[in-house]
């Protein structure tokens, strides 16, 4: 008994030490660190800092930190370069108190470098100085290439914006500044730089001037919005015609949404037909793309599951369909329904948001078979959530979300 003790407590070691190197392996983020001692550090050992920007309610925080920071080759190329800290931006009341102790540097970085999207990240020279900002997850490889740009004077976001307002308006200097704002999420900035470039007369007949159009246009404003609706043919030979469609209605839907200022919640049914009528002769082929978002979102707000799921089916009999918004459609009454009829309508638009795909997404296969759970149908559900892990596990991700819906699929506990 005393030697199966033993060794239970040396396996336990071995786990633990295990656990350990594998953490030290990746990125070493400074812990209880203050912002001041932070730069303190970097100036004194003449490396960069790399500072992640999250939320706790965050899904592609949360990845990076389980998927991506604690790889190896990121600790190699980070903690050689970077003095690395996270700072979370918001906060709750399960907080420990190693965060609560930077809930004011959190604050003054959130109001300092205008954070509005998650997760951000922010790149510091060894002075301090903001030269680089990224946003939102990606694999290793490319964050290494993020983080290598963060290095280069040649691709810092901010030396290059010094340069523009310094008036460099080289056509190709124009073209990249695009590009890397576009990175940055400075929307703004990224419509600015692509009209000055669009200004430098440029071939339009070019490939691949024509996928820059397309890639730096943020809003219905844009000069390249207007190339896009007139003549779709010819932007249809470097993009998608789905990926065509879908950014323009979405660039509609958000510049509409911000002259209305989101008074959809007021409208009444007259209302809604001239709007409707207006927003049809103006935009004939996205019209009702657009609507079926704007009263989705309202019957969303109201929890009337009943009209939100019609304009659903309305929008899943279409043409143009959204995988990503057909599975958040399909989450959404999975989360706040228990009627049978809807649950069935959303797990029909859940499988469609997949079924069709070459490489199978293991988070809209996921809803599927949480629909299927909710709906009483639990070994096939069992199966499909099978399924999900073995997606995950093909694309070298972890499976811990997985196996716990399962365990409580097999308990008979609710997932919701």
């Amino acid at each position: 008994m005393i030697a199966q003790k033993k060794g239970f407590l040396f396996a336990l070691l071995l786990m633990i030490i295990s656990g350990a190197n594998a953490q030290d392996k990746g990125i070493h983020f400074e812990h209880g660190s203050k912002w001041k001692s932070i730069l303190e550090t970097a100036k004194k050992e003449n490396k960069y800092i790399f500072v992640d920007c999250f939320t706790t309610w965050c899904g592609p925080c949360k990845y990076m930190s389980a998927n991506i920071f604690p790889k190896e080759e990121l600790g190699t190329f980070f903690n050689n370069n970077f003095i690395s800290a996270k700072f979370q931006i918001d906060s709750t009341t399960k907080d420990e108190e190693e965060i609560k102790n930077q809930y004011a540097d959190a604050s003054f970085i959130a109001k300092a470098y205008n954070i509005r999207a998650y997760p951000t990240y922010l790149f510091f020279n060894s002075d301090g100085e903001l030269v680089h900002q990224e946003l939102g997850s990606s694999e290793a490889d490319e964050f290494i290439a993020k983080g290598a740009n963060a290095m280069n004077p040649g691709k810092q976001y901010f030396t290059q914006v010094k340069k523009y307002d310094a008036g460099n308006r080289e056509p190709l200097f124009l073209k990249n500044l695009a590009m890397v704002s576009r990175g940055a999420f400075d929307q703004a900035g990224t419509s600015k730089y692509a009209s000055a470039y669009l200004a430098t007369k440029p071939d339009l007949e070019n490939k691949e001037t024509l996928r820059f159009i397309y890639e730096t246009t943020m809003s219905s404003r844009d000069e390249g919005f207007s190339m896009m609706l007139s003549n779709p043919a010819k932007f249809k030979t470097v993009v998608d015609r789905h990926e065509l469609h879908g950014a323009l209605s979405g660039l509609i839907s958000r510049d509409e949404a911000e002259k209305i200022d989101f008074g959809f919640q007021k409208f009444d049914t007259k209302q809604w037909e001239t709007y409707s009528a207006v927003l049809t002769k103006k935009y004939p082929e996205y019209a009702d793309e657009v609507l079926v978002g704007f009263k989705t979102s309202i019957f969303r707000n109201k929890k009337d599951w009943k009209s939100y799921a019609l304009a659903i089916n309305q929008y899943a009999s279409s043409k143009y369909i959204n995988n990503a918004e057909l599975n958040d459609f399909a989450w959404t009454i999975f989360k706040n329904c228990n009627d049978k009829k809807l649950l069935t309508a959303a797990a029909r638009w859940s499988k469609k948001s997949f079924e069709k795909e070459t490489k199978q997404n293991a988070t809209y296969m996921d809803t599927y078979a949480n629909l299927l759970y909710k709906l009483g149908q639990k070994e096939n559900a069992i199966i499909w959530e099978q399924k999900t892990m073995a997606a995950d596990i093909a694309q070298g991700h972890d499976t811990i979300w997985e196996q716990e819906v399962i365990g409580k699929i097999k308990k008979g506990v609710p997932t919701w």
